[in-house]
């Protein structure tokens, strides 16, 4: 069987789609490179694909240099990627955004029929695209987002400091109507880790309400110090932690979870 390509066509569609894909990862990584890097990055990848397809070789290599020697090239070039973990991450946004402005394309193109040759309409496809995965890889990064809101979490008590994992919930909304001052929620266990088995002195209870509506009085207690070791360490003098019967938090994996008012440098 026998395929006529248009190279022209061809290379116009590589064009657009490498343009497409790199302002997405572009996007969604905060990449410094311009406008012109992600349109000479998408020049580089439409013009090495012309020239991949055309050559004389096995299909293997091909596909070899489609995928490494071309998406490198890319990420570098229209990108100015140099850090290795970046660049990884950059790859792999790169296959999710191609897998899904290729889908819509795809999807949109089942019910344009033939007319789809039509240079405007493909524009027009291609925009519609472009929009809908650029929604999608949104919606990814503030996934992968959610799971970066664990860190380490130092606290101070008197002669006494205890580390643990937490969790930075934005759903915390608890104050203490007393001074105002957001509520950090640690469980049982690791309270009595800081404070060594030793009654706690000058506790306080505040009233909450959980968004399954069940209500109740929380005790709370003021510590010394913590130390939110997050993108950058925040020091929290005099935090106030209120003290649940609940051990362990999000799947067994935290045992605090974190007002955001005293993250928003790691919120943002």
């Amino acid at each position: 069987m026998q395929y006529e390509l248009y190279i022209d066509v061809f290379f116009l569609v590589n064009f657009v789609m490498d343009y497409l894909v790199l302002q997405i990862v572009k996007k969604a990584l905060k990449c410094t490179a311009t406008h012109g890097n992600v349109l000479l990055g998408a020049l580089v990848g439409a013009g090495a694909s012309c020239i991949i397809v055309c050559i004389p070789a096995s299909a293997f290599m091909k596909f070899l240099c489609l995928h490494i020697l071309i998406n490198t090239s890319m990420v570098i070039i229209g990108l100015k990627i140099r850090e290795f973990r970046t660049f990884l991450k950059a790859l792999i946004l790169m296959y999710l955004a191609g897998f899904l402005l290729g889908g819509v394309m795809t999807w949109l193109g089942q019910y344009m029929g033939g007319h789809i040759r039509i240079g405007c309409l493909f524009l027009t496809i291609t925009v519609c695209s472009y929009f809908l995965a650029s929604k999608g890889m949104d919606f990814l990064e503030n996934f992968w987002k959610i799971r970066e809101y664990r860190c380490e979490v130092t606290l101070w008590l008197h002669d006494s400091s205890y580390r643990t994992h937490a969790m930075i919930d934005s759903g915390n909304g608890l104050y203490d109507a007393l001074t105002g001052k957001p509520v950090h929620i640690i469980g049982r266990k690791a309270i009595n880790k800081l404070t060594k088995q030793e009654k706690i002195q000058n506790v306080r209870y505040i009233p909450y309400r959980t968004i399954q509506k069940s209500n109740g009085v929380l005790p709370i207690i003021t510590i010394d110090k913590m130390c939110i070791h997050g993108k950058k360490e925040t020091v929290v003098i005099k935090p106030l932690l209120g003290i649940s019967e609940q051990h362990l938090f999000d799947n067994e994996t935290c045992e605090m979870i974190l007002h955001p008012d005293d993250c928003w440098e790691d919120l943002r």
